[in-house]
């Protein structure tokens, strides 16, 4: 019996009509999926605790797939391959968005990702666009990070009898280098509300160690934090940040404070008015949930860190006999 040709042109119309449908849903899934990739890892608290921001926020509705870059721990003789590797997973999987956290991930993909025509939303970003051309793209924006100094020093001053002198110690990191180039440019002695800073930036364990447990001898009244995660020892071989912390608790002269609440707590700094990274991750990922919408990157301005918190270590608190006001203690998240 012969088939009509008619039979064949619905056969070949039905079977189109199911293949774009699944083409259809293919790209619509694709387009959901988020990829966020990590300068450093998961276990650093400040990745876990905007990993977490942004899972509460998109993770119901999108698919999230997570890429450490590591860059805290690997040699940057190695950066490259990692991110050539994170590159290849991003290039197959094809997400809608691309959120990437802190300024390594955005120097080594950024410009090999919008080249995929991928939209980025970066965070924890402390270069500007002298270091990140790639920020003025039109698939591109985030939230520049910026550490609070001016606000954190009128604080400090409120809680510190004696607060004419502060240590500002900091890894020599990229992230803190652009955090204090673009705030006090070669100046690394700068006074605030009065009080007179000297900032040291170091990635050498001996050096960060004697600076934080001799400040006292050197006529500091506080140390500040920043970041402290590119420290390396004797042999160059990787510091945890909890082992640094653990000399500076045990040994400190005077009072330990911070610029970012992923240092403060039981055994680490004793509080301070910081950048929250929870907060970053959050604001970050509503910039991705709107592109995920079909809102165009450049329609959406770069933000800065928008608030600040106060955070405090009970524990710390005791130690060193810190007392807040009223109004602080009752806008104060405490830690334990």
């Amino acid at each position: 019996m012969t088939v009509p040709a008619i039979f064949y042109s619905r056969i070949e119309k039905l079977f189109s009509l199911a293949l774009y449908t699944v083409l259809l849903f293919s790209v619509y899934s694709q387009a959901g999926t988020v990829a966020v990739v990590q300068s450093y890892s998961a276990d650093y608290r400040w990745d876990a605790q905007y990993l977490k921001a942004i899972d509460d926020a998109l993770g119901k509705h999108h698919e999230i797939q997570r890429y450490e870059l590591d860059t805290k721990k690997l040699p940057r003789s190695q950066w490259e391959n990692r991110a050539q590797e994170v590159l290849n997973q991003i290039r197959v999987l094809n997400p809608g968005v691309v959120m990437m956290g802190d300024d390594n991930a955005l120097t080594l993909l950024g410009e090999a990702v919008v080249k995929l025509d991928i939209p980025v939303v970066f965070l924890g970003v402390n270069g500007g666009s002298e270091q990140h051309p790639i920020i003025h793209h039109k698939l591109v924006t985030g939230i520049l990070e910026r550490p609070f100094f001016k606000k954190s020093i009128r604080h400090l001053r409120k809680v510190l009898t004696k607060r004419d002198r502060f240590l500002v110690l900091m890894d020599d990191s990229p992230t803190m280098r652009n955090a204090v180039q673009e705030k006090f440019g070669d100046r690394r002695q700068v006074t605030i509300y009065g009080s007179r800073l000297d900032i040291l930036l170091t990635n050498r364990k001996a050096i960060w160690l004697d600076a934080m447990l001799r400040a006292g001898d050197s006529g500091y009244d506080a140390v500040v934090i920043g970041t402290h995660h590119t420290v390396r020892d004797e042999r160059n071989q990787y510091v945890p940040p909890s082992e640094l912390m653990k000399s500076a608790w045990e040994g400190a002269q005077v009072p330990i404070f911070s610029f970012w609440d992923i240092f403060i707590g039981p055994g680490q700094a004793a509080g301070g008015f910081t950048v929250s990274a929870y907060s970053e991750g959050a604001n970050a990922a509503r910039l991705a949930g709107l592109i995920l919408k079909g809102i165009p990157p450049d329609s959406l301005n770069r933000l800065q860190s928008l608030s600040g918190e106060y955070v405090y270590s009970r524990s710390g608190m005791a130690r060193w006999e810190l007392t807040l006001s009223t109004l602080e203690a009752s806008q104060t998240r405490f830690l334990d």
